[in-house]
């Protein structure tokens, strides 16, 4: 008799599925009976009501969001300007596709209170599939297995009942990192290039592009959901011009670096910019996110005239931090109060 095996990715599909299952049950389990507490439906935390007040409000004016909240900061009132709107959106959004466009109270608040638990499930399959990339799916079903159980702040802010915005920022977060990788990987075993980008070679073009998009969309996405999201930008900023000066000194072309990073920031831009006029930080966003979106084009630029000189490859390094700090003085003279909004971006960093 023959005897069938199991793929190892029908084996994988079937642990992450498994994983997905107790990471759910951890958020939803342990906390059950503090929320549904008889009749009533308890959120956890103070933030969870502020959000739960804006999507009661949104979901009878989808999709606009209420300006003013003259419920917050009592007896003043608050703008609701400074808060990007995604998270609300998505909830909303949810609770209205569930109550096929006419959800009552209860169902919003089901909505409301199940959401955070399965944003923090659905986590452990970006995770994978990173741990996947990086190493191969046996790491990757680790990774995922150790998100979905491990204690601390994550698991805290995606239990049942914590309808805020921060298990939906490592969520999308985790998910553009993810689609970075792949594109990095797909651009460099494609040797990706401008001449491909010139021919538009989409056979070469394809897998590198269509990552960079996704990358894109997502990071958009996260900018819309905090507030502070151009720290996670100016991270991954940090990272390419790393991977510029590592590439160069290495002999590595930088080609593929500059369409990465340039088609994925340009996206994550024209996701934001509708939605930036309401925000209090507009002025911070439009001053950083085209010179991250420039600035890989400019690396690669600098990298081919040294190379096609023949110009020592340590040059390149001090050729960047030249540029890094003309950019800033120009900054600076054009827009201080730019220059220190973005200066403010690194009090992040204070852990004193």
């Amino acid at each position: 008799m023959r005897h069938s095996k199991l793929s190892p990715t029908l084996i994988t599909g079937i642990l992450v599925a498994l994983v997905f299952g107790v990471a759910l049950f951890f958020r939803i389990y342990f906390s059950y009976d503090q929320v549904f507490v008889g009749d009533w439906i308890k959120f956890t935390g103070v933030d969870a009501y502020y959000h739960m007040r804006l999507v009661d409000n949104l979901v009878h004016n989808f999709p606009e969001r209420i300006a003013f909240d003259p419920f917050t900061f009592y007896p003043q009132g608050a703008s609701t300007a400074g808060w990007p709107p995604f998270f609300d959106w998505l909830l909303a959004g949810t609770a209205l596709l569930i109550g096929l466009g006419s959800p009552t109270q209860h169902t919003i608040d089901i909505v409301g209170v199940y959401f955070p638990a399965i944003l923090g499930a659905l986590t452990v399959i970006p995770v994978y599939f990173i741990g996947k990339e990086l190493f191969n799916r046996w790491v990757g079903v680790i990774a995922a297995g150790l998100i979905a159980i491990y204690p601390g702040e994550f698991l805290g802010r995606s239990i049942l009942g914590f309808a805020d915005h921060h298990v939906a920022e490592v969520l999308f977060t985790t998910v553009t990192m993810l689609f970075i990788i792949l594109a990095m990987k797909a651009a460099k075993q494609r040797q990706l290039s401008f001449e491909h980008l010139k021919s538009w070679d989409w056979k070469i073009l394809s897998r590198p592009l269509i990552y960079s998009l996704l990358a894109g969309f997502s990071l958009g996405v996260y900018l819309l959901t905090w507030t502070g999201g151009l720290l996670f930008v100016f991270v991954i900023f940090i990272y390419f011009v790393i991977q510029f000066i590592t590439d160069h000194l290495r002999g590595v072309s930088t080609d593929y670096l500059g369409i990465i990073a340039t088609v994925s920031l340009l996206l994550t831009l024209i996701i934001a910019i509708p939605v930036l006029p309401q925000m209090d930080t507009k002025l911070l966003y439009l001053a950083s996110l085209p010179v991250a979106i420039l600035a890989p084009v400019i690396l690669s630029g600098i990298s081919r005239l040294l190379v096609s000189r023949k110009i020592n490859t340590a040059y390149y390094p001090l050729a960047v931090i030249l540029l890094g700090l003309v950019g800033l003085g120009i900054l600076y003279i054009a827009s201080p109060a730019a220059f220190h909004s973005i200066k403010g971006l690194l009090n992040y960093f204070n852990f004193t």
